[in-house]
């Protein structure tokens, strides 16, 4: 008896599925499951600060030697992992700034690291204003920024004041002449 009442029930699910009728013309009820849409927050700047450093764009040498000239000044100069040596090409009259090297590489290296990323250059004569992004431990700390460079006869090169502003700024002024 159990399984005639088994099969009789088996039955009646089967003909209920199939609309069971007999008659082609019911209509036919369909039930769509509900549908849930998940999408994600974007990160929130904590969580931005906590990934590695963001792609940046920069400076592509330009195939203009003296863009590529200045840029190369504004990026040794201001990197705080080049010594005095390194700038001296780069910073018009660099005397008696050592010290004040050494101290920015000791207060980069407590940043992460300093340096630019050059966006733009553009020359005019012998000036060229440089646009760029101040960068602390790989990340545009202070975006959108922009300074001159001079020619020399030694070629181009940051200005000592220009150098001296970015040293004060960094907490390692350059002493008073």
């Amino acid at each position: 008896m159990k399984k005639a009442i088994l099969a009789l029930a088996a039955m009646s699910l089967v003909v209920a599925a199939c609309g069971g009728s007999g008659d082609e013309e019911a209509a036919t009820q369909t039930t769509v499951a509900p549908t849930t849409t998940t999408t994600t927050a974007p990160p929130t700047t904590e969580a931005m600060e906590t990934t590695e450093a963001a792609e940046v764009e920069s400076f592509v040498p330009s195939g203009d030697p003296e863009m590529d000239e200045v840029a190369t000044a504004f990026i040794v100069a201001f990197d705080s992992t080049t010594d005095y040596e390194a700038k001296l090409p780069y910073v018009e009259d660099l005397s008696g700034l050592e010290d004040t090297v050494v101290r920015y590489m000791d207060q980069g290296e407590s940043m992460g690291g300093v340096s630019v990323v050059i966006k733009d250059v553009v020359i005019n004569g012998e000036s060229a204003d440089v646009f760029y992004d101040l960068m602390f431990n790989n990340r545009p700390t202070y975006p959108d920024l922009s300074s001159t460079a001079v020619l020399t006869d030694d070629g181009w090169k940051v200005p000592r004041n220009k150098f001296c502003s970015m040293m004060a700024s960094a907490r390692v002024p350059c002493p008073r002449d």
